[in-house]
């Protein structure tokens, strides 16, 4: 699971939303406004935009984004509210402390990203499982328009959720085919799609003969590098190493792998640049790397230790 929490995409790290011990299920919703296509990078604004559209909301007085998490068309899970927080989407205030709450960032028909991509519903079946793993949701699944009078989540989506929400075939998913090419399904950045298929982006780039500024489109086909036995992982260096404002050889060896692995979302406004310098830049993408990790969550400072070396590296 891609999962990006509530720091990584830019709100306060614990929603304020009332405690919900358990759950009957899940519910699905969509956006059911207007919402095209769009690169990767651009999907955590939009998540900033549907929390600052509930809170500034007079009527339904929201307290936070309405929705436990929300699934974007690349098969990231943001998320909102989280587990154990009583969500806000599902119409009144019984039928919120009933089920948790998962928005598909789709449009309702005519608006553009109208039917789930394959991806997206990788992302919710994550959502899913997420939830039932860790916020103690029940098994049943539904819709919005489950118990309240709505479109919600659209036709196409609720045949999925009534279908049982199952991943897509198996042999037509979202890898390489047998000939190890890969076909991109929607619009993405190069270090999402390398991150996905385990390879460096810079490898991805070389062999497709990609060059800046690196434009992905849906039906694109990638050639997939060949991985081989990999480069050793270098020793770790030592704590010291890591020391804000100060030069180290190993940091540029850190900012290769979260520039390989896509964690570059702080930057000076000019990308996010290798250097032996650790900058709080450098500090704050190390961070999002480890609170998307379950073993490192719990202390997310962004300083590398061993288990954060060697998880960069694998």
């Amino acid at each position: 699971m891609d999962f990006v929490t509530r720091e990584a995409w830019g709100a306060p790290a614990t929603s304020p939303a009332s405690f919900l011990p358990s759950a009957r299920g899940i519910k699905i919703h969509y956006l059911g406004t207007e919402y095209a296509s769009r690169a990767h990078s651009w999907c955590d604004d939009v998540v900033r935009q549907v929390r600052a559209a509930h809170l500034a909301d007079v009527k339904e007085n929201y307290v936070d984004i309405a929705y436990t998490g929300l699934v974007c068309e690349h098969g990231s899970v943001f998320e909102g509210r989280g587990t154990h927080k009583r969500p806000g989407a599902n119409g009144n205030a019984e039928l919120n402390a009933r089920d948790y709450a998962i928005c598909a960032l789709l449009a309702k028909e005519g608006g553009g990203l109208d039917e789930p991509p394959r991806l997206m519903l990788h992302g919710l079946r994550d959502a899913i499982e997420w939830l039932r793993r860790d916020g103690d949701a029940g098994s049943w699944l539904g819709g919005h328009r489950d118990g309240y009078a709505t479109d919600c989540p659209g036709d196409p989506l609720y045949a999925w959720v009534q279908s049982g929400a199952p991943r897509p075939d198996e042999g037509h998913g979202d890898g390489p085919d047998p000939a190890g090419v890969y076909t991109v399904q929607v619009w993405d950045n190069l270090s999402v799609i390398a991150r996905r298929l385990d390879v460096s982006w810079q490898d991805l780039a070389e062999v497709n003969g990609i060059r800046p500024p690196y434009t992905i489109y849906p039906g694109q086909k990638l050639r997939i590098p060949d991985k081989g036995a990999g480069p050793e992982m270098p020793p770790f260096p030592g704590r010291s190493a890591f020391v804000l404002g100060k030069s180290h050889p190993a940091v540029l060896d850190l900012d290769d792998r979260l520039i390989a692995k896509g964690w570059t979302r702080h930057h000076d406004g000019n990308g996010y640049q290798r250097g032996a310098r650790f900058t709080e830049y450098t500090r704050r993408n190390c961070a999002d790397f480890q609170r998307s990790r379950p073993e490192l969550r719990a202390d997310a400072d962004g300083y590398p230790g061993p288990l954060t070396w060697e998880l960069l590296h694998s």
